[in-house]
């Protein structure tokens, strides 16, 4: 199909969580330790108590309280704060995730339904219409598309539809939105 000219495209798609799980959590990037939100927090975190263990050590053997023990105290806890925010924000962000894809896993029809007005996505009875204009880009790679419109983004898995219905649905997003 070269476009939509001659009838609309209509895709039914296949829901699947591990899809979304995998696109959402690719390289790590809601993990507590190796996302790039907490990486650098943790090795800050690390370093600091381990330059500490040995100040604080002589301190506690020799009943002496110097005072680069305690500025490394409290260099040591505000890398524990850096770091216990940036989990707090991963933990808030997979919880969103989680929430949404508990939300999407209820509805049990999925479809796209395009023509050349609109771009329409059908969740069992609910409805979601966004003119092509409303479109401001899109982003794709081997495992998704990301739509972005001024109301609302959209992330379809490349899994969740056959690679023909893929590569035709990319095909009219790259006509559609300019």
């Amino acid at each position: 199909m070269n476009g939509l000219d001659e009838q609309d495209l209509k895709i039914e798609l296949e829901f699947n969580r591990k899809d979304f799980e995998e696109i959402y959590f690719i390289d790590n990037q809601l993990s507590y330790y190796k996302s790039e939100e907490t990486k650098r927090p943790f090795q800050h975190l690390m370093i600091s108590l381990f330059v500490l263990i040995p100040f604080l050590y002589f301190s506690l053997t020799e009943d002496k309280v110097e005072f680069l023990t305690i500025a490394l105290g409290l260099i040591f806890i505000f890398n524990l704060i850096r770091y216990a925010i940036s989990v707090y924000q991963i933990n808030k962000k997979r919880s969103r995730i989680k929430v949404y894809l508990d939300e999407v896993q209820t509805i049990k029809k999925h479809r796209l339904e395009l023509n050349n007005r609109e771009f329409k996505i059908i969740q069992d009875d609910i409805t979601t219409k966004e003119v092509w204009s409303d479109f401001t880009g899109f982003e794709t790679n081997d495992s998704f598309l990301y739509l972005i419109s001024k109301s609302t983004d959209y992330l379809i898995p490349k899994k969740s539809m056959s690679i023909f219905k893929y590569e035709e649905l990319k095909s009219i997003l790259n006509q559609k939105i300019k």
